[in-house]
């Protein structure tokens, strides 16, 4: 043992006399050739260190602008917007529909401080998007497109906007994508209850209040998604969340077409089967282990009426996908377009039917 600790030993004096000489000759060759690295040579190195992120940052700064929407001549509130689309003098901007909803005017700060009036030129409560428009020759550029389904969990991003007012405009802050595909319920009517589900990315990006509507970027300056909300508790940290462009895309396009989204209809009223009393469930005789949506109502001359459904059908499959409440029926009927063909799967009395409907 003694003689392994030794020549451990001996091999530190070594390596460390080696290095020792190893410095000398370093220093004595400097100084014989005067190759020494002079301060303001240091300095400039260290001020002229650019990273990803800060060309990202300029790349895309005059793309983020910030939202300002009146009421009642009063400013009443605050948000971000991106720069989306240049056709001539028209700009389109979108951004957040609860960053507007209920304004009487909207404004636009660009990131060159220059204040625009702008368009509403539709918005959508579901997706929480809305699509303005300002009309004149400014030096603005629209975002470059990423595919969001090509993000990877992990991926840095920046999130840019205008936290708690103008006065933080084009803040930035950076992170990594901390999860796809994530269902986050959110309450539309302030009653307390979730009543449509959210598909965003995650991200630990810090998104305060004024960023809505903002930008989330990847290290290509590409916009994959438009920020939106984040949990906000003692005991959460880090966890934003922004809509992916891939689902951004198909709703502004409709917003600019017809000036809203224009959501299938079955023609139908119904209620999730677990959210029944009780004595309806013993009434419809319905099993412990079924899952899906009762109608309650059906639409004279609608959709569900033309195919054949009935009141107190039990729908537990829209066009493949099981349902098991109500916000999962909606979400996938609002997937598809007025026109299309869809099959149901229902429960009538005893028997399992397969009903094929045109939505309207």
């Amino acid at each position: 043992m003694k003689k392994i600790k030794n020549v451990v030993i001996l091999l530190l004096i070594i390596s460390n006399a080696f290095v020792l000489f190893q410095v000398y000759n370093i220093n004595n060759t400097l100084n014989k050739t005067g190759d020494k690295p002079k301060d303001e040579e240091i300095s400039k190195i260290v001020s002229e260190f650019e990273t990803d992120v800060t060309k990202v940052v300029n790349e895309v700064n005059d793309k983020v602008v910030s939202i300002v929407q009146y009421k009642r001549g009063s400013v009443a509130g605050s948000g971000t917007g991106v720069v989306y689309e240049i056709e001539g003098k028209d700009n389109y901007i979108v951004t957040n529909h609860h960053v507007i909803e209920d304004a009487e005017r909207v404004v636009v700060l660009l990131a060159s401080g220059v204040e625009v009036d702008a368009e509403v030129i539709g918005s959508d409560v579901y997706t929480d998007l809305a699509l303005l428009k300002i009309v004149g020759e400014y030096e603005l550029e629209a975002f470059k497109l990423g595919d969001s389904a090509l993000s990877k969990v992990g991926e840095f991003v920046v999130a840019m906007g205008s936290p708690l007012g103008v006065e933080f405009s084009n803040s930035t802050t950076f992170g990594i994508i901390s999860g796809k595909d994530r269902i986050v319920p959110v309450d539309l009517n302030n009653d307390g209850i979730s009543d449509w589900d959210m598909v965003v990315l995650q991200t630990d990006a810090a998104i305060n209040p004024g960023n809505s509507g903002g930008a989330l970027v990847n290290m290509n300056g590409e916009l994959i998604g438009i920020n939106s909300l984040k949990f906000s508790s003692d005991k959460i940290e880090g966890m934003g969340f922004s809509i992916p462009i891939n689902e951004v895309l198909p709703i502004v396009k409709q917003l600019k077409e017809d000036g809203k989204v224009n959501y299938p209809l079955l023609g139908i009223s119904a209620i999730a089967i677990n959210d029944l009393s009780p004595l309806y469930l013993q009434q419809l005789n319905i099993e412990e282990d079924v899952t899906g949506v009762v109608v309650v109502d059906i639409v004279l001359g609608g959709a569900a009426q033309k195919s054949g459904i009935k009141k107190n059908d039990i729908i537990t499959s829209f066009d493949g996908v099981k349902v098991k409440d109500f916000k999962e029926f909606r979400r996938e009927l609002y997937k598809k377009r007025p026109g299309d063909v869809v099959k149901l799967e229902v429960i009538r009395g005893q028997e399992v039917q397969e009903i094929e409907a045109t939505l309207d």
